[in-house]
């Protein structure tokens, strides 16, 4: 039977879509560590540059949503739901968003990190940058996993990269808390506003792990479909 009959018999498979959808986010997040060192250094040309290509990265991320939510056909031959690779995108675009907003906030305020913990947020930036790439790894092991009807071998392929997006997620979680414990004793020497974004900037660089984390947990939801 011709594809253009299959497609229009049963809809066209979303999968490419999500996938070029995660490829964009995760463009995103990788110009992270690259904007973090600029603002070290008070390069605000080139943080601010980044800023925008960001900026640029998360628009094209939204869009690609955007395109995939209006396009998605209510009914396909796949053996999980609409609603589940709904909540698979909006868990991908949360990267990019995070992204931005934790670039903005650090640009908009010329943030500059204190020494004692600026190589651990560059730390903390790279677990990010590798947990969301592991994520990705993961999402784009799907049609591998429909072309083998789910098959045991390709299964025990993405539980091992979820299994490496957990542990990257959770060694964020210790670098938080090391990060943390290094602010406290340097608050009294720093304005309060300041300390109070330090700590915001952490959280956020946090939740991108955790987006990247339940990306992996969304897909074995489905693997368990």
């Amino acid at each position: 039977m011709p594809k253009s009959i299959i497609d229009g018999l049963f809809g066209k498979s979303p999968i490419s879509p999500l996938q070029q959808h995660m490829t964009s986010v995760h463009s995103c997040i990788s110009e992270l560590k690259g904007f973090m060192v600029a603002i070290h250094e008070k390069n605000w040309t080139e943080a601010e540059a980044i800023r925008g290509t960001i900026g640029h990265k998360e628009g094209e991320a939204d869009i690609l949503k955007k395109k995939l939510r209006l396009s998605l056909p209510s009914t396909f031959m796949m053996p999980f739901s609409r609603r589940d690779l709904l909540d698979l995108l909006l868990i991908q675009d949360s990267i990019a968003n995070i992204t931005k907003d934790v670039s903005g906030l650090m640009i908009n305020r010329k943030m500059t990190l204190p020494n004692e913990i600026f190589d651990d947020v560059i730390e903390l930036t790279d677990v990010c940058i590798k947990t969301s790439a592991a994520a990705l790894k993961a999402v784009n092991e799907l049609d591998e996993l429909l072309e083998t009807a789910f098959g045991n071998r390709e299964r025990k392929v993405v539980s091992s990269i979820i299994e490496d997006v957990n542990e990257l997620e959770s060694e964020s979680d210790k670098i938080q808390h090391v990060i943390r414990a290094k602010l406290f004793p340097l608050e009294q020497g720093l304005p309060p506003v300041d300390v109070m974004f330090y700590y915001r900037a952490v959280e956020w660089l946090g939740e991108l792990a955790d987006a990247a984390q339940k990306v992996g947990s969304r897909l074995e939801v489905l693997l368990a479909k």
